[in-house]
């Protein structure tokens, strides 16, 4: 085997990197961080790092290290597009063409994390010299991460590939076609009930037992089952294992607080690119993204008072002593410079949110309130009134909240699209426009994978 065709084969493996992955590691002859699967799942050191390289994996700058949560505010209104890469241009005017690279590169991550996943998932029952136990863990951890990728593809593409087997070899297993979305929210609930028993039910991180209620909470908000999005939330609630912080400020100022479920970590040698996209180069960034442009009107969302605000956009009071920056930029994510700003994956203020809003679809007002109160209140501002609330006029409050309390961590376009109001919202004429286009590369190279329409 050639070179260029070994690492086409480990690109397609996904193996199994125990960092960042990102285009730049196949330009190395000689790639320090990878490993051959078979050398990998041979003992217990093997096993742990695996699943180590599949949280890698869900780092890289291509998924949650940057473009994948930086899209989902982009394409909405949260933020203007200030910079000069043109693929991002191509989302805020919604007007991509199906080779974008950063799009494909984005593709390409979730399920190059998928499939480490699916490594893992195939590989690890067989390890000798782990006990049961941590095996099963591990094997959790991997399904857990398999649910949230899948989950993640339909957000931006709708029906999706459903890959269950790791692909080894690049053949005619690779030509998968799509399955639908709700097939894939079927397979993402199957895969967090069956890990749930085996994770852990604290950990810094890693996925434990309230990450996987959290998701599952996510995604029968998103399948509109309110029920059981209702009793996800609250048995995270109820635990009182997680607390809002006092202040706002304290979740992006610190790391892993008593509200965070679940960060993925980032530190001088694992960087993510948060700050270096939102912040102006006067305060070390490259001011490719903003919330101060004409396509955003994130600034004048808050209320009087909000101190979300000031948390998340800038005053004007330097983030960095000795630096300047300009008012409204952003400033959520503070450490351009080594990017060891962590990525929040879920904090207790989503899920209060969740279970306000689908109280508020089972016409429990009262509940719903008391949940949506919480969030309120922690941010400066008086707590809703019953007197007068109609089932309509909550749930308009709380999609409001979400805006301001989630603004900049990549939920902004999927809240509109789920709550079918992006048309409405965004004055999007076009509805195919709601979906991104599957890349080309794919569809070029599988002949059972379709075009989303309009593309």
């Amino acid at each position: 085997m050639n070179f260029r065709s070994k690492l086409f084969t480990l690109a397609t493996l996904g193996l199994l990197t125990f960092g960042a992955s990102s285009c730049s590691d196949f330009l190395d002859p000689t790639p320090q961080t990878s490993v051959d699967r078979d050398d990998v799942f041979t003992d217990a050191a093997g096993a742990r790092g695996a699943i180590i390289g599949v949280y890698g994996a869900m780092t890289s700058a291509d998924y949650l290290g940057l473009y994948y949560p930086l899209l989902a505010d982009l394409a909405a209104d949260n933020l203007a597009h200030t910079g000069t890469f043109p693929q991002l241009a191509e989302v805020k005017t919604r007007n991509i063409i199906s080779n974008n690279t950063t799009l494909t590169n984005v593709y390409y991550a979730i399920y190059r994390t998928i499939n480490r996943a699916n490594n893992v998932i195939a590989n690890a029952p067989n390890v000798t010299g782990l006990a049961d136990a941590e095996k099963n863990s591990i094997i959790a951890e991997a399904l857990f991460i398999r649910a949230y990728c899948h989950f993640d593809v339909t957000r931006f593409w709708g029906d999706a590939a459903l890959i269950l087997t790791p692909t080894s070899t690049p053949d005619n297993s690779l030509f998968v076609a799509r399955s639908t979305k709700e097939q894939i929210y079927t397979q993402v609930l199957a895969d967090l009930n069956q890990a749930l028993p085996n994770l852990p039910d604290t950990g810094t991180g890693r996925a434990t037992k309230s990450a996987a209620q959290a998701l599952i909470a996510r995604v029968q908000l998103y399948a509109g089952k309110w029920k059981e999005a209702e009793t996800a939330a609250d048995q995270i609630i109820n635990s009182n294992r997680f607390q809002l912080t006092p202040s706002y400020a304290t979740n992006f100022t610190s790391e892993n607080t008593t509200e965070s479920i679940l960060e993925l970590q980032f530190d001088a040698n694992t960087q993510s690119q948060f700050a270096f996209f939102n912040l102006p180069t006067t305060n070390g960034g490259r001011n490719e993204v903003n919330p101060n442009g004409p396509a955003s009107t994130l600034l004048t969302a808050y209320e009087t008072g909000d101190t979300r605000r000031n948390a998340t956009v800038s005053d004007g009071t330097p983030v960095i002593a000795n630096r300047a920056v300009v008012a409204g930029t952003g400033i959520k994510y503070r450490d351009p410079g080594t990017g060891t700003d962590n990525y929040k994956i879920f904090r207790l203020a989503e899920v209060l949110l969740t279970g306000a809003e689908a109280k508020a679809q089972l016409q429990d007002l009262t509940g719903s309130l008391t949940l949506l109160n919480r969030v309120r209140t922690r941010a400066g501002l008086p707590a809703l009134l019953a007197t007068g609330l109609t089932q309509s006029s909550l749930l308009n409050a709380i999609y409001q909240e979400r805006r301001i309390e989630l603004a900049l961590e990549g939920h902004r376009w999927f809240d509109l699209i789920r709550t079918n109001r992006a048309q409405t919202v965004l004055g999007i004429t076009d509805p195919t426009r709601l979906l991104f286009p599957i890349p080309f590369r794919e569809i070029q190279n599988n002949p059972n994978m379709k075009q989303n329409p309009g593309y």
